[in-house]
């Protein structure tokens, strides 16, 4: 247990590096970390780099290569992986997305995707140009749209968009947190972009509890403290900061009274 500990504050917090015995444990959490810390996908690469000369490792990352596309896709450009351990990963009917990353390996691709499982409600219409497809596998989003500007908080960008009832749309590459469409705030919130978030609130954005929840999400402490003193209240607090792994306030919380009330009792 307190080897699983060390290795989870190593990989969420600022613990020291630590190897870990539990394959199965240490592969869990470094595929969920760019799931819950998009920022953080080259920590994780580095992490499995580091790992990768075992053949156990191997086999294991490539088992989830489902649960993170973009991982094993870098793993793969960086030399690590190669395309023949990876390709038998391919065969499922439910490696949709995954087969993207690697459509210019793929013999016949057209006919290859067309046997596959495509996601529920997936909108196609993100793969009608080849080179956006390349630009949202590299940075999750298009570079010129709202959501690139507000996951990677470019404000000087922000003041071209119309932010007015708008909504950001998670792209199929960005494996983070759903649902489909969030408002503005709460997604600069979620990616923990402290100059957008300030920016959208001087211009009217109001936070409401799906805000919070976001905020909460990335375990960005400054956010949180925008947030307090507003009307609105996280109802799943603690259940967001363990489900995302944030420390930080999670201590935070506890240290100032937060009640342990619904879904939090499962944490």
């Amino acid at each position: 247990m307190e080897e699983r500990v060390a290795f989870e504050r190593f990989l969420y917090g600022d613990g020291k590096a630590i190897v870990i015995s539990d394959m199965e444990f240490c592969v869990d959490r470094i595929v969920m970390l760019p799931k819950i810390r998009p920022h953080q996908l080259e920590k994780a690469v580095q992490i499995s780099v580091e790992y990768c000369h075992s053949a156990n490792f191997r086999r294991k990352i490539l088992e989830k290569s489902y649960e993170c596309p973009v991982l094993i896709y870098l793993l793969y450009k960086r030399g690590v992986l190669i395309f023949g351990e990876i390709e038998p990963f391919l065969k499922s009917r439910d490696c949709f997305l995954i087969s993207y990353y690697f459509r210019k390996e793929i013999y016949d691709f057209e006919s290859f995707i067309g046997s596959k499982q495509q996601p529920y409600s997936f909108d196609e219409s993100f793969l009608e140009n080849e080179n956006d497809i390349d630009q949202m596998i590299e940075y999750g989003f298009l570079p010129s749209s709202i959501e690139y500007v507000l996951k990677y908080d470019v404000i000087d960008d922000l003041n071209h968009f119309n932010i007015q009832n708008q909504e950001a749309v998670w792209s199929p590459f960005e494996w983070s947190f759903k649902p489909k469409y969030l408002d503005i705030l709460s997604f600069s919130g979620f990616f923990g972009s402290i100059k957008c978030f300030k920016y959208l609130l001087m211009n009217g954005m109001a936070i409401n509890s799906s805000t919070i929840s976001m905020v909460i999400c990335s375990d960005c402490l400054d956010l949180f403290h925008l947030c307090q003193g507003n009307n609105f209240v996280s109802d799943d607090g603690i259940f967001y900061a363990s489900k995302f792994c944030g420390l930080g306030l999670l201590v935070f919380m506890f240290e100032n009274g937060s009640d342990n009330n619904g879904k939090d009792k499962d944490f």
